[in-house]
C-alpha cells in the first residue's frame, strides 16, 4: 500500500508541476509587452569574440566586394523590375512566379550594359541569387551550363560566331542532357545525331518516349536553343556522345521550330519560377558547324575525328558540380540565420533558457554555422584550381587530359558528399525552429525544396559517389604498378607506408585539434579501405566484377564518402593559411577545428571496425565535438550576422536582424488574410452538416 500511494503521490506531483505557471510563460505568455528578443541579440553580438565586419570582408574577399554587395541589396530592394511589388514570394501563383523571374532577369541584363563597375555587376548577380532561387537557376542553366558548353567543348571560331550573343541574351540557352530514362548514365542516353553526307547536315531525334529530354531548365517555356548531347551516328556506326547546339523556337514569336516539341514539367516542390521542361526531337537538321568540335571533328569532308578521350565529353559537368560549394552556401546561410537567430530568441524552460543554450540544439546547428565557412574557403580554392585547368583547354590540350581525371574524381566527390550533408542541416535547421519553420513564411521549407533537386539532379547523389569510387580504385592500381598519381589521390603512392600502422598511436586529445593528425588519421581510413575494396573487386576478375561491386557497394560509397570529406579539410586548412595575418584566423582555424572532429565522429564507424581506434578514443572524439559545439555556441549570432544577409532577402519573420519576431510573423501571417467572412466551400459543404436535423427534429428551413 505505501509503494502504491508513493506512486499516487509521485504522479500527483508531476501533473502539479505539468500545471504550474512556469518563469517564462509567468514573464513572457501573461505578460509579453516586453519582448526580449531584441535584448538577447544584442548581448549575443556585444560578446562576439570578433570582428563581424572583419569576418565579412573574409567572406566576400575585400572591403570594395563588402560594399558592392550593399548597394546590390540596395539597388534591389528599390528597383520595382527587381523586388517584389506587393503581397509575399511563397504566396505567388507558379505563372506569377515565371513571370517576375524572366523580368528580374530582364532588368539585370539592362542594368549590366548600364554599370560599369564588374564588383558591382558582380555583386547584382550575387545578391539576386540570394534574393530569388529562380532566378539564380535561369541564369545558372544559361551562363553555367549553356555557355561553359560551349567553351569546353566549342572552337574558337564557333565561339566568335555565339559568344557575343549568349553574353547579351540575344540567344537564350538550355542544356539538354538528362532524359526521361536516363540521367546519369550517359552512355545510356538515346537521342541520336545522325550525320547525312548528303547535305552536310546532322538529323538530330527522339527514337523512342525514354529518349524525350527531361528536366531541362527553360526549355518548357523561354530558351531559343539548347546544346544537346547526342549519340552521334556516322554511316550506321556509333561515334559516341558529343554536344550539338540546336535551335528550339523562334526568337522573334516564341513558337517552336518545325521538328522541336517541349512542354512544361509542371508544378514541383519548389523552384516554379524556372521552367523545367522536357524536349522531343524528331528528325530536326542543323548544319555540320553547329557539333561542337573542340575535341571531336566532323571536317566539311565527312570525316569524323573522335576525341583524345571520352571523358572529355563529361568535362562540362565538372564545374556544375564544383558549383555545389557556392550554390550550397547561398541556400545555408540563409536557413542557418533564420535556425540561429530563432534559437536564440526563443525561450523555454524551467528557467526560462534561450533554446541555443540547449546541447542537442548546439550539435544541431553549430556544425552547420562551421560548415559554410568552409564551403565558402574551399570553393575560392577550388575554383582557383578549375579555372587554371579550364585555361589549359584553349592553351595546352596535354595538360587539360593530365588534369581532368582527378577533378572529375573530386568534382562527383564532393557533390556527393557535400551535398548530403548539406541537406541534413537543412532538415536540422526546420526542427530546430519547431512548428514555425513549417510556415512558407518563415522560408525553411521553401529553401529545402529549392535545394532538394541538388541530391537527385543527375539521379541519387549515390551515382557520384561511386563515380569517385571507381576513381580511387583505378588510381590505387596505377600507384601500385609504380605509375606516380597525383592531386586528391597523391597519398596513394605511399599507402604501403600508411597501413605499416594498424592502430593510432595518439594519447592525447589535444591531438584530436591538429589539422596534421585529423588528416592523417583520415588518411589512412581511405588507404585501408580503398586497398581492401580494390583486393575484394581484383580477386573477382572482369568476370564477376560488377557482381562484385554491388555486393560491395555500400562500402566503395563510404570510402568516396572518407576521401571527400579528407579532401575538403584538407583545401580548408590551404584556403585559411591566406587569412593567417588577419584578426579572424583564430575563429577559422576553430571551426575548421570543429569540423575535422565532426569528419572523424562521422565514420567513428570505421575506426572502431577496424580497430584503429578503442572505445575510450571514440569517447574522447565524443566529448570533444560536444565541448567544441559549446564553444562555438558563444559566437553563433555574430558568425551568422557576418554573412551580412538583409530581412527582405530571407523574408522569415522568425529570422529578422532586430529579434522582434512575433510581431512581424504575426503581420506577415496577417497581410495575407484575404477575407474573414467564410469561404464560399464552407457555405457548400460545412453549412449543411452543422445544420444538419437531430434525430426527431424538423429540417431547418435556414
Amino acid at each position: 500500500m505505501e509503494s502504491a500511494s508513493h506512486t499516487a503521490s509521485a504522479r500527483l506531483t508531476a501533473v502539479q508541476n505539468h500545471l504550474t505557471i512556469q518563469p517564462c510563460f509567468q514573464r513572457h505568455a501573461i505578460h509579453n509587452d516586453q519582448p526580449t528578443g531584441p535584448a538577447d541579440l544584442a548581448r549575443e553580438r556585444a560578446n562576439a569574440s570578433f570582428n563581424v565586419e572583419d569576418m565579412t570582408e573574409v567572406i566576400l574577399r575585400g572591403k570594395e566586394n563588402v560594399e558592392a554587395l550593399k548597394l546590390a541589396y540596395q539597388l534591389i530592394q528599390r528597383d520595382p523590375d527587381l523586388r517584389m511589388r506587393e503581397g509575399h514570394h511563397y504566396d505567388l501563383t507558379r505563372a506569377e512566379d515565371r513571370e517576375q523571374t524572366m523580368r528580374q532577369i530582364a532588368r539585370t541584363i539592362e542594368l549590366k550594359k548600364t554599370i560599369k563597375d564588374p564588383r558591382l555587376q558582380q555583386a547584382l548577380f550575387m545578391a539576386m541569387a540570394f534574393y530569388s532561387e529562380s532566378y539564380s537557376m535561369r541564369m545558372y542553366v544559361h551562363d553555367m551550363l549553356f555557355k561553359q558548353a560551349l567553351l569546353l567543348f566549342g572552337t574558337a571560331e564557333q565561339q566568335d560566331k555565339w559568344m557575343d550573343d549568349i553574353e547579351n541574351w540575344r540567344v537564350i540557352g538550355c542544356f539538354a542532357m538528362t532524359e526521361l530514362g536516363h540521367s546519369s548514365n550517359l552512355r545510356g542516353l538515346e537521342t541520336t545525331s545522325t550525320y547525312d553526307r548528303a547535305t552536310n547536315e546532322f538529323v538530330i531525334h527522339s527514337p523512342t518516349l525514354t529518349a524525350t529530354k527531361w528536366w531541362i531548365g527553360m526549355s518548357g517555356e523561354t530558351a531559343t536553343h539548347t546544346v544537346a548531347i547526342c549519340q552521334t551516328v556516322i554511316d550506321g556506326e556509333n561515334h559516341g556522345i558529343n554536344w550539338f547546339i540546336v535551335p528550339l523556337r523562334d526568337p522573334k514569336t516564341g513558337k517552336l521550330l518545325p521538328g522541336v516539341t517541349c512542354g512544361d514539367i509542371g508544378h514541383k516542390s519548389s523552384r516554379q519560377g524556372l521552367d523545367n521542361g522536357w524536349i522531343q526531337f524528331t528528325s530536326v537538321r542543323i548544319p555540320r558547324e553547329n557539333m561542337l568540335m573542340k575535341w571531336a571533328q566532323m571536317s566539311p569532308e565527312g570525316e569524323f575525328t573522335p576525341s583524345p578521350s571520352p571523358v572529355l565529353s563529361y568535362a562540362t559537368l565538372i564545374p556544375e558540380r564544383f558549383t555545389i560549394l557556392g550554390g550550397s552556401q547561398v541556400v545555408l546561410a540563409q536557413t542557418l540565420t533564420i535556425a540561429v537567430r530563432y534559437g536564440a530568441v526563443r525561450r523555454q524552460g524551467n528557467h526560462d533558457e534561450q533554446i541555443l543554450d540547449y546541447q542537442t540544439h548546439q550539435t544541431s546547428l553549430m556544425p552547420g554555422v562551421a560548415f559554410i565557412y568552409m564551403l565558402n574557403i574551399v570553393d575560392r580554392v577550388l575554383f582557383e584550381k578549375w579555372d587554371e585547368v579550364a585555361e589549359y583547354a584553349q592553351t595546352d590540350a596535354g595538360a587539360f587530359m593530365r588534369e581532368i581525371p582527378d577533378q572529375h574524381g573530386v568534382s562527383a566527390g564532393f557533390k556527393g558528399a557535400l551535398a548530403w550533408y548539406v541537406t541534413e542541416v537543412l532538415e536540422s535547421c526546420r526542427r530546430a525552429c519547431g512548428g514555425h519553420a513549417y510556415s512558407s513564411y518563415n522560408s525553411i521549407a521553401g529553401l529545402i525544396g529549392d535545394y532538394g533537386v541538388v541530391t537527385t539532379g543527375g539521379g541519387d547523389n549515390v551515382v557520384l559517389m561511386q563515380q569517385s569510387a571507381r576513381y580511387l580504385i583505378t588510381t590505387l592500381k596505377w600507384a601500385q604498378e609504380g605509375q606516380e598519381v597525383v592531386g586528391s589521390v597523391s597519398y596513394f603512392n605511399n599507402c604501403k607506408k600508411i597501413l605499416q600502422s594498424s592502430k593510432t598511436s595518439y594519447q592525447d586529445p589535444r591531438d584530436l585539434l591538429s589539422h596534421e593528425f585529423v588528416t592523417d588519421v583520415l588518411t589512412w581510413a581511405c588507404a585501408k579501405k580503398a586497398t581492401d575494396l580494390a583486393a575484394i573487386l581484383s580477386e573477382a576478375g572482369k568476370a564477376n566484377f560488377d557482381e562484385a561491386w554491388n555486393s560491395n557497394q555500400t562500402e566503395l560509397v563510404r570510402l568516396a564518402d572518407v576521401h571527400a570529406w579528407r579532401y575538403f579539410l584538407i583545401l580548408y586548412q590551404k584556403g585559411i593559411e591566406r587569412e593567417k595575418s588577419k584578426p579572424v584566423y583564430p575563429m577559422l582555424k576553430k571551426m575548421g577545428q570543429l569540423m575535422s572532429t565532426f569528419a572523424l565522429r562521422k565514420h567513428l564507424d570505421l575506426f572502431l571496425e577496424e580497430g584503429y581506434f578503442d572505445g575510450n578514443h571514440a569517447k574522447q572524439v565524443r566529448q570533444l565535438f560536444l565541448d567544441q559545439c559549446k564553444d562555438l555556441r558563444k559566437d553563433a549570432i555574430p558568425l551568422i550576422d557576418a554573412w551580412a544577409i538583409p530581412d527582405f532577402v530571407i523574408k522569415a519573420p522568425i529570422g529578422k536582424y532586430d529579434g522582434n519576431i512575433y510581431p512581424a510573423y504575426f503581420a506577415t501571417v496577417n497581410a495575407a488574410q484575404k477575407s474573414y467572412d467564410a469561404p464560399e466551400y464552407w457555405h457548400k459543404y460545412a453549412k449543411p452538416l452543422v445544420n444538419a436535423p437531430r434525430p426527431g427534429q424538423k429540417k431547418c428551413g435556414c
